[in-house]
């Protein structure tokens, strides 16, 4: 089999449109997924709406295809389809459109005041949308319907073992979960403490890990891992791909599995919390990973995403979210923890290399490097007058 990249996928995409050469065709995501990877992209023909188009080479056979097929539907090649026909999660397309939306959430009770609108989408693992309701909101998560019964256990027992859930309004079978909206306010709209907010992250964590659950947790970093060493052969300059190389030896060698395993969130970061007034937790959303796993890699995916918000947060109002960084690392920075945030870090990486964004490959290349260099610094990228 040969490796798909996003190159291939673009062109795969021209071929089954049929698509005139100087149509633009841009990379907006691409995820490991399966065999292969979910590549979106924006197609917009002159003289009509831009449109999504996603193009799926992981090979998986799915309940029902939705657009177009290469191979056969128990054997699989690749397989493209328009946003929000995907096929992994059959329930969003008609929770996008609002006269099906109101039926199926007058079904869970729900009164929609307005059509529902996506806030966020992975392509084949979910999507969440906010719907407006007399008196707030409740948000949807459409997810591939044989995890959802899961998804829903866990979010109760956590809330049975005091974890501060969002109350869940309903769930079908289809794949669609109604949760309220979370007490407190979003934790990147709150004036909160490095210090602070990292005791509470702790108090958090070990109150996680106190709920017996007996699910595995849905991180694969390991997988991931080894999906980025494959691909970033593929573009990039040489003395780059070098250095790449030289990391993920060197992550390689950092790695370690923890036993016993214990219940971890799976994509902790605090884009995922809510803070009450006086800084504590009030709300944890996304438990759609939440499971048994290594507590290793609810404290990588903190510190990535604190160093990748940090960057992207501009000069001038980031000193927060560094020293929120640079605390989250000293605080729980080993050398597996470095191992694992880096990894993350080169897949934010790959996908600003992918779309052509070469400084900011540059720019995270050079901050994965630090994290795992304890030694290092950690801060903005600066670069030499040109």
């Amino acid at each position: 089999m040969t490796l798909s990249t996003a190159a291939s996928e673009a062109e795969l995409l021209r071929d089954a449109l049929d698509l005139a050469v100087d149509t633009p065709v841009a990379l907006l995501s691409r995820e490991p997924f399966g065999d292969g990877a979910i590549a979106g992209f924006e197609v917009a023909p002159p003289g009509a709406a831009p449109l999504t188009y996603f193009v799926d080479t992981s090979r998986r056979v799915v309940p029902q295809e939705t657009g177009m097929l290469l191979g056969s539907p128990t054997a699989p090649e690749c397989r493209i389809w328009v946003h929000p026909a995907d096929p992994y999660l059959p329930a969003l397309a008609p929770a996008a459109f609002s006269q099906a939306a109101e039926t199926l959430l007058a079904r869970l009770g729900v009164v929609a005041m307005e059509p529902p609108h996506i806030v966020g989408y992975r392509a084949g693992r979910r999507a969440v949308l906010r719907v407006a309701v007399r008196g707030g909101v409740r948000w949807i998560k459409v997810v591939p319907p044989r995890r959802v019964e899961r998804i829903v256990d866990t979010h109760r027992r956590l809330a049975d073992a005091g974890l501060p859930m969002a109350d869940l309004v309903g769930w079908s079978a289809d794949g669609l979960v109604v949760l309220d909206q979370a007490r407190g306010m979003g934790a990147p709209d709150v004036a909160w403490r490095p210090e602070a907010l990292l005791d509470a992250v702790d108090r958090l964590r070990q109150a996680l890990a106190a709920v017996p659950l007996e699910h595995a947790a849905r991180v694969g970093l390991a997988e991931r891992r080894d999906w980025y060493a494959a691909r970033f052969r593929d573009g990039g300059d040489s003395a780059r791909a070098a250095r790449v190389a030289d990391l993920l030896e060197r992550v390689g060698r950092a790695w370690r599995d923890d036993e016993p395993r214990k219940t971890i969130h799976g994509d902790l970061h605090f884009g995922q919390l809510f803070l009450d007034g006086g800084g504590g937790i009030s709300g944890l959303i996304d438990v759609d990973t939440t499971g048994r796993g290594d507590p290793d890699d609810d404290a990588a995916a903190f510190i990535a995403h604190a160093v990748a918000s940090a960057y992207l947060t501009p000069e001038g109002r980031d000193a927060r979210v560094w020293e929120l960084a640079r605390g989250a690392l000293a605080r729980w920075g080993s050398g597996p923890v470095r191992a694992r945030a880096t990894t993350l870090l080169l897949g934010q990486m790959l996908g600003a290399q992918e779309r052509g964004r070469d400084d900011a490959a540059a720019d995270l290349l050079a901050l994965a490097e630090g994290v795992l260099d304890p030694a290092r610094p950690i801060d903005r990228p600066r670069h030499e007058p040109t």
